[in-house]
């Protein structure tokens, strides 16, 4: 168990507590509480996705975290997904300044990373996992009816644009 008001080390900027909360969970009384290899996935995401992501851009605001199993249930996501291991998180920046395209051209151009997707593009958010072992840099698109195309940085700039 950690601390939830400590900063995770090698990501300053970020404190575990962010990772867990989940108005669904609080609403549901739903335990969203990781087991130690979550607690270990979510440490490396963060340093090596989001901090590097806060220290370009400025701060951004986690939506989505750790989900435990009974929390995917709820929400109609899978028992096996990335948020599910502590290895992905949903996020947005603070400032609507920073578009999102530059966001995830950084990530994808600069960072590594198992799983991108640009959720509801261009105006929702940015789900991004991290995997020490699997990063095969996935890049994909997200459409209002739930359905995920997997596409090139080439096509997601042209649909900002």
């Amino acid at each position: 168990m950690r601390n939830l008001r400590t900063a995770i080390p090698d990501a300053p900027n970020f404190y575990y507590y962010e990772f867990v909360k989940s108005e669904t969970a609080t609403r549901l009384n739903i335990p969203n509480t990781p087991i130690e290899h979550h607690w270990v996935a979510i440490e490396k995401l963060a340093k090596y996705v989001l901090q590097p992501v806060r220290n370009e851009f400025g701060p951004i605001r986690i939506t989505s975290g750790y989900r435990s199993p009974e929390l995917c249930v709820k929400i109609g996501s899978s028992i096996h997904s990335n948020h599910a291991k502590g290895q992905a998180a949903d996020f947005e920046p603070y400032s609507k300044d920073i578009k999102m395209i530059d966001i995830i051209s950084f990530i994808y151009d600069k960072l590594p990373y198992r799983e991108l997707i640009a959720e509801y593009f261009p105006d929702g958010w940015i789900h991004c996992a991290y995997r020490e072992d699997g990063n095969n840099k996935t890049l994909k698109l997200k459409d209002k009816n739930y359905n995920f195309e997997v596409v090139s940085i080439d096509m997601l700039k042209k649909l900002y644009n």
